[in-house]
């Protein structure tokens, strides 16, 4: 449903929704987008016109935090998807666009090879240490952010973080604490 076309109370919450988590989902964004400010202003605008289209539909819209950090994802993912097919030489060919010309190999090996590296590690990790690590160090949220996101304490969030830096530590990745 268009913002427009919505109640004027309804317009007013997606607002105050808006102007309280667009730097959040940006910033989420624009990590996935490896930079790419329009792309991931794309990424914003797309979730907050859908957002609008659901809102009628929302249980408690201000608790959106964990949703809009699930769907922001979900939606760099499939952007991200999107441009990888779209680059294929059939579907360029298809399309009638030169291929571009091809990044440096070695640079893009070594870094493949640093980033698979880093999720190896992160892969050893079970499952919620790596969630909440993920979020904090990377996500840039706060604890009491992830606490509400997975429905634990702040002082088990800050368990599961610290246990996770360790074991990366002892790895041999160097871990800033924030």
């Amino acid at each position: 449903m268009p913002l427009h076309h919505a109640s004027e109370g309804a317009s007013a919450r997606i607002s105050a929704l808006y102007q309280r988590h667009r730097d959040d989902v940006f910033r989420v964004a624009l990590r996935y987008a490896s930079g790419d400010r329009e792309w991931a202003e794309d990424v914003v605008q797309d979730l907050f016109v859908s957002l609008c289209r659901v809102f009628a539909r929302v249980d408690d819209p201000d608790h959106l935090g964990g949703w809009l950090y699930r769907t922001t994802c979900n939606r760099c993912l499939s952007k991200l998807r999107r441009r990888a097919l779209e680059n294929t030489p059939g579907i360029r060919w298809l399309l009638g666009e030169k291929q571009s010309t091809p990044p440096n190999v070695e640079s893009t090996v070594s870094q493949r090879q640093q980033l698979g590296a880093a999720f190896a590690v992160l892969d050893k990790l079970p499952s919620k240490q790596r969630l909440a690590f993920c979020m904090f160090h990377l996500d840039g949220k706060k604890i009491h952010e992830i606490g509400e996101i997975l429905g634990h304490s702040k002082g088990y969030i800050s368990k599961l973080i610290s246990r996770a830096a360790l074991r990366l530590r002892a790895d041999g990745w160097e871990i800033r604490d924030a």
